[in-house]
């Protein structure tokens, strides 16, 4: 089991599109380059193992969060989407993250 620094995003068909979820994930240890990206189903499988990865954000304010699963609380059919514990910020830790460059 590995703690994995979440550091980009990509969401389809654009990063700002409201009304659709996080597709993929980019693990790193610098804020410029990611070193992996992986589909959220992967992160979802590992954060629901006991054994499986952990992932968090560092907020710009410098606050870690872990990186959670839950229910979107817009889908109807109750989808699994990744999100972040709360911390000290309104702003969505990992929707504030930038696109991964593919």
């Amino acid at each position: 089991m590995a703690d994995r620094r979440v550091i980009c995003i990509n969401k389809q068909p654009s990063h700002d599109d409201t009304h659709h979820h996080i597709t993929h994930v980019g693990v790193g240890t610098t804020d410029k380059t990611y070193s992996e990206r992986i589909p959220v189903s992967t992160v979802i499988t590992n954060i629901k193992s006991p054994f499986g990865d952990r992932y968090h954000v560092n907020g710009s304010n410098g606050v870690r969060s872990e990186v959670i699963v839950k229910q979107c609380p817009q889908c109807a059919h109750a989808h699994e989407i990744i999100s972040t514990t709360p911390d000290t910020t309104k702003t969505d830790n990992l929707l504030s993250l930038l696109e991964c460059q593919v």
